[in-house]
């Protein structure tokens, strides 16, 4: 779910609470040309030297702040000085990570994955990719970590503390459907202030003024990896644009997909003649029967900002509706065979969306009736775990079906 437009505010009030804790903080008073010098007052005439175009590193980091620094450090202890930053950068640099262990930008995936936004989709796709090309045991140290890589993790961690939230803010009958946008509003206001820092630190240092980079040579670790979640991988490649993504696979090409498997594959005990004909007559019936195009609902992007941010079943049916009444489709028909996958996954969507509405409706008729919520708000609980599932997973899997192809 995503809300852009109180963004910019929570945007605002966040810098405004970090700039604020300056006047909270004992001894943080301005510095003053009278005090003599200071570290505080020591200019860095040379910054320009030190940035580059490449994204920061942790290294990157260290060693500007210590050119910095060693403006102000004497002649005679330069030396001293500079082992003792040698030393902390190969501390540093022997503590290493896996790579894919830590989450990528979504620019870094695929243009869907930079599309949709959301860390979780991003971190799914990449994980299932380093696990199918053997990406998943490489190492990193923690000094090479870009300093957006570090931003990334703090939008990944808000993302799944978001979950709970409005999991959370759905447990309360009546004023869910209000507190759920809310949520999500913050989280994009967040998410949005965090951006704009990575899009500041793509343009990082690449320099290192006085001190050598380092070259690093870390050997792989091995990550044991449930042979299912093995299996997954293989079936799967990262959308590059040259294969047609699951979520826009037809049922038809999903047939013919299962027909090769079971028809090709060794060691299965099946009758290739019986699956073929099998085949064919499910194919004929797909071609033969056919469904209102009013149900292959649109993305929720093709609906509007408003349809896009609450991602809501019912409302995305009902806005569909409209753009097809407008176009002069309402009433068109398509064949079985050309429903796509996200369709039947948005349809299923709907059909628990509405159910769970239905529902809600009814606690809060019962409520005005002189029900005691005792008995209405059990039921409401009761109906958002049961539901949970398509309120919180389904924009992930459909954004991973979106972002990645059948093998």
């Amino acid at each position: 779910m995503r809300i852009a437009r109180f963004a910019p505010l929570v945007g605002a009030l966040s810098i405004t609470a970090v700039l604020s804790t300056a006047a909270l903080i004992p001894g943080a008073a301005p510095a003053r040309a009278d005090q003599g010098d200071t570290l505080a007052t020591a200019e860095i005439a040379d910054a320009g030297d030190v940035c580059g175009r490449t994204a920061a590193t942790f290294d990157d980091v260290i060693t500007a702040a210590a050119t910095a620094i060693r403006t102000v450090v004497p002649a005679e202890q330069q030396a001293a000085y500079d082992r003792s930053v040698d030393d902390f950068r190969q501390n540093i640099a022997s503590i290493h990570v896996h790579r894919n262990g830590l989450p990528l930008g979504p620019d870094e995936v695929n243009d869907r994955t930079q599309f949709l936004d959301d860390p979780i989709v991003t971190y799914i796709v990449n994980n299932l990719d380093a696990i199918k090309t053997g990406r998943l045991h490489q190492t990193i140290a923690v000094s090479q970590l870009k300093v957006r890589d570090v931003v990334e993790v703090f939008i990944l961690a808000t993302r799944i503390v978001k979950i709970p939230a409005q999991f959370a803010s759905s447990l309360v009958p009546t004023v869910g459907f209000v507190l759920k946008p809310i949520v999500g509003a913050m989280f994009n206001g967040v998410k949005s202030l965090a951006r704009a820092v990575q899009s500041q630190l793509s343009v990082g240092c690449g320099a290192n003024g006085v001190y050598q980079k380092l070259q690093l040579d870390l050997p792989d670790e091995h990550v044991d990896v449930p042979q299912p979640l093995i299996d997954l991988a293989n079936q799967l490649v990262k959308a590059d644009g040259s294969c047609t993504p699951l979520a826009e696979l037809k049922t038809s090409e999903l047939v013919e997909r299962t027909r090769n498997f079971l028809t090709t594959a060794a060691g299965l005990p099946v009758d290739p003649a019986a699956v073929n004909a099998n085949a064919d007559a499910l194919q004929g019936f797909l071609q033969s029967n056919r469904v209102a195009d009013v149900m292959m609902l649109r993305r929720t992007e093709q609906l509007g900002p408003i349809v896009d941010a609450l991602d809501y079943g019912p409302l995305t049916f009902l806005a569909n509706l409209g753009f097809d009444i407008y176009e002069g489709h309402a009433v068109d028909t398509v064949p079985l065979a050309d429903v796509k996958v996200e369709n039947i996954f948005a349809l299923i969507t709907f059909a628990l969306d509405t159910t769970s509405l239905l529902l809600t409706v009814g606690n809060t008729i019962a409520g005005f009736t002189g029900v005691a919520s005792t008995i209405t708000t059990p039921l409401g609980i009761a109906q958002t775990i049961a539901f949970a599932p398509a309120t919180y997973g389904a924009p992930i899997l459909r954004g991973v079906m979106q972002s990645m192809c059948a093998a």
